[in-house]
């Protein structure tokens, strides 16, 4: 089984008090099972770009560089012509049911949807009513 990790769950790797649950889960899985998308890449810059100059953000922009994008080098999901079709399909029959998902979110879960992997993610109601398997590892 391949897993897509949301940008929550990555953000525990790196948090000061990381979830024991979601550490030990991850470690039980072969890496090669994990994947990301370009869109958790661009929100995990997006927060480091955030932060003010401090040692902790020279040490998570070090992280980010030698071990995110090093460690999960050929398994970072782009977005395609394939999953932009799916992604509008996707919204459009949510937003005809009057829901609506926030852009960077619905563009994981096309991005789930077109490989047929698992969302691993805490926010599992964000996803609720989208044809996705979605887990939650802090409740495991």
């Amino acid at each position: 089984m391949s897993y897509i990790l949301d940008t929550n769950i990555i953000s525990e790797l790196i948090a000061k008090q990381p979830n024991q649950r979601v550490i030990d889960w991850i470690k039980g899985i072969d890496k090669n099972n994990l994947f990301v998308s370009v869109i958790t890449i661009g929100e995990i810059r997006k927060g480091i770009q955030k932060l003010p100059e401090s040692l902790r953000k020279k040490n998570i922009q070090d992280w980010f560089e030698n071990e995110l994008l090093i460690g999960f080098e050929g398994r970072i999901l782009p977005l395609d012509l394939s999953v932009i079709l799916l992604w509008g399909e996707l919204v459009g029959a949510l937003e005809k049911e009057g829901r609506k998902l926030p852009p960077l979110d619905s563009l994981i879960a096309a991005t789930t949807k077109h490989h047929n992997y698992t969302l691993v993610t805490r926010n599992e109601k964000d996803f609720d009513g989208i044809e996705i398997v979605v887990f939650n590892p802090f409740k495991s």
